[in-house]
């Protein structure tokens, strides 16, 4: 068989059978932690955290992420928006920490070797950051669920985000499920939040790379 049918055989069976993929393997679950400290988070890269490594966030750092809930009322919206620039600066730290500091936008190994991250490191990442700000009080609105995958959507084969739940809270739409995806945009950038329904289709952010 030439390398070209085999790559079209693969393709073909993921877009069969990756409709019934809803969430990241056991293994990359496994990188999931509700018992994390904010000086010792584990730390997901190298694509589908082949890599293991640590962030240990200061008590000055760490004060910087609850001050981004705690200095007004939120609403949800602000609240989910308070979370991805919360991500965002955790992911710079851990990237200085890490050396992936030079993480690109998207989940491409590229000149960035296995310090890059891909969707399934980034999603599980932003899940054990948004796990230390709900055990800390500071989510009102939304719950953490566990992450979910997409697959061939426009032209993705798989990919993942972290996923929370509005629990609490009214707003004018019927929204539950909130995507919040890190892997849009390089290290140390806010983080996207978007319907987790209108993510599974494919959505990307303006700017953004798969």
């Amino acid at each position: 068989m030439s390398k070209s049918l085999l790559i079209s055989g693969v393709l073909l069976l993921l877009a069969v059978s990756g409709c019934n993929i809803t969430k990241p393997s056991e293994k990359a679950l496994s990188h999931l932690s509700t018992s994390y400290a904010v000086d010792d988070i584990g730390y997901c890269y190298g694509h589908g955290c082949q890599h293991k490594g640590q962030v240990s966030l200061s008590e000055g750092q760490w004060l910087e992420i609850q001050k981004l809930f705690k200095a007004r009322k939120l609403s949800p919206a602000e609240e989910r928006q308070a979370i991805t620039v919360a991500i965002g600066r955790i992911e710079h730290i851990a990237g200085q920490q890490n050396g992936t500091d030079k993480d690109k936008a998207g989940t491409f190994l590229g000149d960035v070797g296995d310090r890059q991250l891909d969707c399934i490191d980034e999603a599980v990442n932003a899940s054990n950051f948004i796990s230390l700000m709900e055990r800390d009080g500071l989510l009102k609105y939304h719950e953490l669920r566990e992450p979910q995958l997409r697959s061939w959507v426009s032209g993705n084969i798989l990919h993942a985000t972290a996923v929370l739940e509005q629990v609490a809270g009214k707003e004018n739409n019927a929204v539950k499920m909130w995507s919040v995806d890190s892997s849009f945009f390089r290290n140390g950038e806010n983080a996207t939040v978007s319907p987790l329904d209108q993510w599974q289709t494919g959505w990307v952010p303006e700017g953004g790379v798969n």
